[in-house]
């Protein structure tokens, strides 16, 4: 086989593989999954954990998320994001030590790795939006090697009790009815 065709088809081999050892492509953003090609993720239980440090949030608080291995599995990538319960990734990621953004829809709302040795564990900061957004959990997709990974492993859920602007209007509505009722019921 000629040399240029040889090269054609390893460019053509290489396409479909959406990880890399310096991160997540953007292909990866909305399903999470890395695309290896001709490998499928695992079904089974992870050997790896998601936890994050609180279980509820109330605007702008930061949120210690930790993605550790609970074998003897080491991992080489990641990819973690924050997604409310309609799904909808949300911003808030700061980077630590061997990670860095993927944008998916927004600047922060996509945290993977920079280089592919062995982990033990990594360790993200989320700041929790000032405005609601909902339930909140943080999901992973995490590779041991090519073959095998995990795609979203879930932490807890976060419950939002961010103060929304509908419970500030129960009182007065409240007594708008008690008043038109006593009103009603004393000059009648």
């Amino acid at each position: 086989m000629p040399l240029c065709l040889q090269c054609v088809f390893l460019m053509m081999c290489f396409s479909y593989v959406y990880g890399t050892s310096q991160g997540a492509l953007p292909k990866a953003c909305d399903n999470m999954t890395p695309h290896h090609y001709g490998v499928k993720g695992q079904t089974g239980a992870a050997p790896f954990r998601l936890t994050v440090d609180k279980t509820e949030y109330r605007g702008e608080e930061t949120i210690i998320v930790k993605l550790s291995k609970t074998s003897n599995k080491t991992f080489k990538g990641f990819l973690i994001q924050a997604r409310n319960e309609d799904g909808k990734k949300i911003e808030g990621f700061r980077l630590s030590a061997q990670s860095k953004f993927l944008q998916c829809d927004s600047p922060n709302d996509t945290v993977t790795h920079t280089e592919a040795s062995a982990k033990q564990s990594y360790i993200a900061e989320f700041i929790a939006p000032s405005t609601s957004q909902g339930n909140i959990a943080i999901f992973a997709t995490v590779v041991h090697n090519f073959e095998t990974y995990w795609v979203r492993i879930q932490s807890d859920l976060i419950i939002d009790r961010v103060t929304s602007g509908a419970s500030s209007t129960f009182l007065p509505n409240t007594l708008a009815v008690v008043t038109v009722v006593f009103i009603w019921r004393y000059v009648y």
